[in-house]
């Protein structure tokens, strides 16, 4: 009976540290608030944090081997773009994207892009950009989308700190605005990928602390 309390609470323990350690990866994709440092003073490679999860998992535990196999080798040996940056970032990409608007990925004669620079500023978001039935996942046809209606889309779910969502308009973008967004893109998927993966694992950790609590 002693030795099985003393293994349960080894146990236990061997789950909060690697709750612990989740907890401090999944604190890495968070940026700073307020003002945002420079991104090399908050990117930074996630590879001790990933060490640590594996260090407190059990020799035995398939589920932390594999979900931790499947964070980007980019986010392990480079880092990643906290969601501040990446909302900053995203800020930037619109303001382009919209002035690219009606140029193909190609370029476009002198005319065609002094046209579309100037409809850029004729455009007015709209209060609600996205309309209830959409928000309510009712079918629509998102190839009528124009470049503008896809990004104040993806602004609504940026504003709102849902980069998943973002990130599914953001793949709608063709030509021009797509090479714009295209680093955007990448990085926001690192994040998700990555964003993830920590949540699982942290799931996975709290779960196992209740069984052996």
């Amino acid at each position: 009976m002693v030795i099985g309390r003393a293994s349960s609470d080894r146990k236990a323990r061997a789950s909060q540290a690697l709750w612990a350690a989740c907890q401090a990866l999944e604190a890495a994709l968070r940026g700073p608030t307020g003002c945002v440092p420079p991104v090399d003073e908050i990117m930074k490679p996630l590879e001790d944090e990933v060490s640590l999860i594996l260090k407190a998992g059990a020799p035995d535990d398939e589920m932390v081997d594999a979900v931790v196999a499947s964070i980007p080798q980019e986010a392990r040996l480079r880092g990643v773009y906290p969601d501040s940056v990446l909302r900053n970032r995203f800020l930037n990409v619109e303001r382009v994207a919209k002035r690219v608007a009606l140029l193909p990925d190609g370029g476009a004669s002198l005319p065609i892009m002094l046209l579309s620079y100037i409809q850029s500023f004729f455009i007015i978001n709209p209060a609600n950009p996205i309309p209830p039935h959409e928000l309510a996942n009712q079918p629509v046809e998102v190839g009528k989308f124009n470049t503008f209606e896809i990004l104040q889309r993806a602004r609504y779910w940026v504003d709102r700190g849902d980069f998943a969502q973002a990130l599914r308009y953001m793949l709608l973008l063709e030509g021009a605005p797509h090479v714009v967004a295209k680093d955007w893109i990448n990085e926001t998927r690192i994040f998700l990928e990555t964003q993830q993966a920590a949540v699982a694992l942290m799931a996975h950790a709290s779960a196992a602390g209740l069984a052996y609590s």
